[in-house]
């Protein structure tokens, strides 16, 4: 009897969990080359974040749409992330050493 009160209670626990875990998409601009390289680079970098389930980066537009769980990340860390990989975010610059490693067809007018 213990044992079924038990894990009824785990999980009523875990669903009360599921329910409140909120997903959330954020788009911003990712500075980027205008190549599938680059796409692919961003997209690969934002998805690699602990949290993120989705990243599609525009080419034309430059935008990053990112779907993450804002239970186990933030915006500010995916950005941070994406900037020590390379490319400029709203929040964070790139360090010029990440910048200078990606391919030339991806290096991008950097703002001073």
């Amino acid at each position: 009897m213990k044992t079924k009160v038990l894990s009824l209670v785990t999980l009523f626990m875990l669903s009360v969990v599921t329910v409140f875990a909120a997903e959330k998409t954020e788009t911003f601009e990712v500075k980027g080359g205008d190549c599938e390289e680059c796409k692919t680079h961003i997209e690969t970098t934002t998805t690699g974040v602990e949290g993120v389930t989705s990243a599609v980066w525009d080419v034309e537009t430059k935008e990053l749409t990112v779907v993450f769980d804002d239970e186990v990340t933030t915006l500010d860390s995916i950005e941070m992330a994406i900037a020590q990989a390379g490319n400029d975010t709203p929040t964070y610059k790139a360090p010029e050493e990440a910048y200078s490693a990606l391919p030339e067809c991806c290096q991008y007018e950097k703002e001073e």
